[in-house]
């Protein structure tokens, strides 16, 4: 399993697919200092939001192979990228980290182990 990124979007910053998305996954790759081969990056529209108010809110997910160090570059390394990405400050992005650990995958039918 490798970085999977699902971001909701408030709908003012959503855009259409174009080349500025496939740019969005190297960047985040570029800012947390690992190989984009594999990663993806979901924007999820956001029609209405209660409660305190953030831009984006990110939920990262991530095997647990990761080290302690990489977890920290991959998620300050997404921050920094939708940040840039969508022209807000950082203050705007909420991202929460999920590590999940080998076998709890599900992928072409078989169970990923690592």
């Amino acid at each position: 399993m490798a970085p999977i990124a699902n971001c909701i979007v408030m709908d003012e910053y959503n855009v259409q697919p174009t080349q500025k998305e496939c740019d969005l996954v190297a960047r985040w790759a570029r800012e947390s200092g690992v190989i984009s081969d594999h990663m993806t990056i979901n924007i999820i529209p956001c029609h209405v939001q209660h409660g305190k108010h953030y831009t984006v809110m990110a939920t990262l997910l991530l095997p647990s192979i990761w080290s302690g160090a990489e977890v920290s570059q991959l998620q300050k390394g997404l921050s920094r990228a939708l940040s840039i990405h969508f022209n807000i400050p950082l203050q705007k992005i909420f991202v929460t980290t999920n590590v999940i650990n080998s076998g709890m995958v599900v992928e072409g039918g078989e169970e990923k182990r690592w």
